[in-house]
This record gives C-alpha cells, sequence and structure tokens, in this order.
C-alpha cells in the first residue's frame, strides 16, 4: 500500500513541477493559454477524485468488498492514467497534449481512496499507523520526485524520457 501511494504521489509531483515547463517550452504555450491549461488538467483532478469516491462508495454500499473494490478501481485508473502519461510523449499538437495529461489526472486522482484504506484493513488501534506510513510514502515521492525530474530534464531526450518515467511510475 505504501509503495502504491508514493508512486501516485510520484506521478502527481512529477506533473506538479515538470507539466508547466514543459507545455511552455516544449508546446509553446503563453501565460495565459498556459493559466488555462494548468487550469483544465488540475480541474479533470478534482473531479476524478470526486468520481472515484462516488463510484467506490455506490460499490462498498451494494455489498463489494473493501480489497476488491479498492485493488480493481485502483488498477483501472492506474492503467488509463499510465496510458494516458505516456501517450504526451508521442503527441505534438498542444491541445491533445492538455486533453492527455488532463486525462492522466483524472484517474491519477481516482486513486484519492488511498486514505480509506487505513482504516478498512486496520484495527481502530492501528489505523492512525497505518495512516501514517501511508502518509510517508506518499511524501517520499515529495521529496525525491522534484529532483529527479530535474536530472531527467537535463538528459538527451528529456522531452520523451519524463513522460515515460511518469507512466512507469503510473503503472
Amino acid at each position: 500500500m505504501c509503495p502504491s501511494w508514493m508512486f501516485v504521489n510520484a506521478v502527481f509531483y512529477g506533473l506538479l513541477t515538470w507539466m508547466p515547463t514543459y507545455l511552455s517550452a516544449v508546446h509553446g504555450l503563453d501565460i495565459n493559454q498556459l493559466g488555462g491549461a494548468l487550469f483544465a488538467v488540475f480541474f479533470a483532478g478534482f473531479v476524478g477524485e470526486l468520481i472515484g469516491g462516488q463510484i467506490g462508495d455506490a460499490w462498498r454500499t451494494r455489498g463489494g468488498r473493501p480489497n476488491t473494490v479498492f485493488r480493481t478501481l485502483f488498477g483501472v485508473a492506474a492503467f488509463i492514467a499510465c496510458l494516458s502519461i505516456f501517450g504526451v510523449a508521442y503527441f505534438k499538437d498542444p491541445l491533445t497534449i492538455v486533453i492527455l495529461l488532463s486525462s492522466t489526472l483524472f484517474f491519477l486522482r481516482c486513486c484519492g481512496m488511498y486514505w480509506p484504506i487505513p482504516s478498512s484493513l486496520a484495527s481502530r488501534a492501528r489505523s492512525g499507523f497505518l495512516g501514517g506510513c501511508l502518509n510517508l510514502g506518499g511524501s517520499h515521492a515529495g521529496i525525491t520526485v522534484p529532483p529527479l525530474r530535474g536530472v531527467i530534464g537535463m538528459a538527451q531526450g528529456a522531452d520523451l524520457l519524463a513522460p515515460r518515467f511518469f507512466a512507469l511510475c503510473a503503472e
């Protein structure tokens, strides 16, 4: 659970630190276009978080076991996020790139349902500890991914390498 949340956050922090520069430098978006594009991408993530939660709640209300619900939703969301971010490396149209990045963040944030896992899987006495471990995994990604993204950015072919790295993390 903790490594999985770490990789979800690796993609999120990667997008947070890489995406504005990428859209501006590679696709030529000016500050106004960049603001609109980033709003669309992060709004898609907000909507994905709400929809993922609604789907998970509805499934569990209908009798779905927590383990099955979480694994299925996370697996499907991670697969689609992986395909979306991987596609960024192969398209050149800025609108297509923004749509793919929006899809990535939509499905990535569907995985925001990681936070109910500690209370669903652990006893009341251990759920706080398990939640702390989960947060440790996410924080580890927040600490390591931005500098790693900088190293990737200096590499030859970084425009292709960064989305591939994030796709690897998403899967």
